[in-house]
């Protein structure tokens, strides 16, 4: 998939109001309500365009709005990816959303999904947790649940979350530092994801800076940090380090709570995948 600097650093705020192409050379019709593994298969490989304009909503800062098409932006690729796209779009900590904002991308996606897999028996979810016992998780869903007391197929994918892969740092700091080590490695590591360091800098300083601070006191909140980063030296380092900070904090309250052990937890770690589950039923 493609995208922009503001598309990468801004995907959880932005409301967008989209227009979805869905491209795919067989079948020519939705998939029916088939075996789950055929489900499954359609969604790893048909391709999707999804186009929107970018919408930032206001909260307590002041956000300055798209100028004509300046904020056009269009993301293609498997509706698998595009599931993992819209799943981590709809992050949440504490069950709290981290941007009021966040629907208009999971809403296109949707509808790209639903041109592809009819979904009168057919269920998909996609889940972003990244590490046991997780309060900072996304989620998104295609499809009714089944009824009860009926057969149900399942498939899953795995799909790559466009976060870091953590799990190596997770299990070296875990072998050191023990449940804390772990919870730095995964929080610098979602970090990492919402605030790329050399995008964010770069858009920082174009005209979109307020949308930059605007959502690093959002993240701030939902953290838990103490003050707010201002950016005007364009310290994108500190500004990330002092969430990834706070998030640790969380994170080890976490797991802590799983009763799992150092190396047990690194394990289990996986900031960089998103689980798609497909089911089928008669």
């Amino acid at each position: 998939m493609t995208s922009t600097i503001l598309d990468g650093v801004f995907c959880l705020l932005l409301v967008s109001a989209a227009v979805v192409t869905v491209t795919t050379a067989t079948p020519r019709e939705p998939v029916g309500e088939g075996r789950a593994p055929d489900v499954a298969s359609t969604v790893a490989t048909t391709t999707a365009a999804v186009n929107y304009t970018l919408a930032p909503r206001f909260d307590r800062t002041p956000v300055e709005g798209p100028e004509s098409d300046a904020f056009a932006r269009t993301a293609h690729g498997t509706l698998a990816e595009l599931l993992a796209r819209a799943t981590v779009g709809e992050l949440t900590v504490g069950g709290q959303p981290l941007s009021r904002d966040h629907a208009g991308l999971s809403r296109a996606v949707v509808r790209a999904v639903e041109g592809a897999v009819r979904t009168n028996h057919t269920r998909i979810t996609a889940v972003w947790r990244p590490y046991p016992n997780a309060s900072v998780t996304g989620r998104i869903t295609v499809g009714g649940r089944p009824p009860p007391d009926v057969p149900v197929h399942t498939a899953t994918l795995t799909v790559s979350s466009g976060f870091p892969t953590t799990r190596i740092d997770a299990r070296r700091a875990g072998a050191t530092n023990g449940i804390a080590g772990v919870a730095d490695a995964v929080a610098a590591g979602i970090v990492e994801g919402l605030f790329p360091p050399t995008r964010t800098r770069l858009a920082a300083g174009e005209r979109a800076s307020s949308l930059v601070r605007h959502r690093y006191r959002l993240a701030e909140r939902r953290f838990g940090v103490d003050g707010h980063t201002t950016l005007s030296d364009g310290d994108v380092d500190a500004a990330n380090d002092r969430l990834a900070a706070a998030l640790s904090d969380r994170v080890a309250r976490d797991l802590r709570g799983a009763n799992v052990s150092a190396s047990t937890a690194a394990e289990r770690v996986g900031v960089g995948r998103v689980r798609i589950v497909v089911r089928t039923w008669p």
